[in-house]
């Protein structure tokens, strides 16, 4: 569809096979994407978000406990894997510079780039939540700190 023309423009992850094969009618929007990308975040402090958990609200109030053990496990994996890149990970790429590209969003971004949890994402989710609304996406604006559950919001050691 996007090479016929069907839809004007996608946001999507992968790039399309139609763009992988070269087709010249499909090309990116911003060229020096990651250039763009890059001067965005220095200028507005904004990443997009990757993924969101979400438990079902039945399953919260039978078992609470579980936020909070299961924002832990994953934040325990980010956290070996994220020690584990710049050692050994970044080298089982087969990529040149990859050492580099990892610097560099480091350096731009902090070694923690992809931070999890309500707080340091508030700005993101915000702006986010300000767009779906002035969109008209959403009705109503939502209190943010009622979408996470609140055993999430602090550390805890067990």
């Amino acid at each position: 569809m996007i090479e016929s023309g069907e839809i004007a423009a996608m946001m999507s992850p992968r790039m399309p096979t139609c763009f992988v094969n070269g087709s010249p009618r499909v090309r990116r929007l911003f060229p020096d994407y990651k250039q763009a990308e890059m001067e965005y975040f220095q200028k507005t402090g904004l990443f997009p978000i990757m993924h969101v958990i979400v438990i079902r609200r039945a399953v919260h109030d039978a078992h609470p406990w579980m936020a909070q053990t299961l924002y832990k496990a994953f934040c325990d994996a980010k956290d070996l894997c994220m020690r584990e890149l710049y050692d050994t990970n970044v080298l089982r790429i087969s990529l040149p510079w990859t050492s580099a590209e990892y610097e560099e969003a480091r350096d731009l971004m902090t070694a923690d780039y992809w931070p999890y949890g309500l707080g340091p994402n508030r700005v993101n989710l915000e702006t986010l939540h300000t767009y779906l609304h002035e969109q008209g996406l959403i009705k109503k604006r939502l209190d943010l700190d009622e979408l996470f559950a609140r055993e999430t919001l602090e550390a805890f050691k067990v």
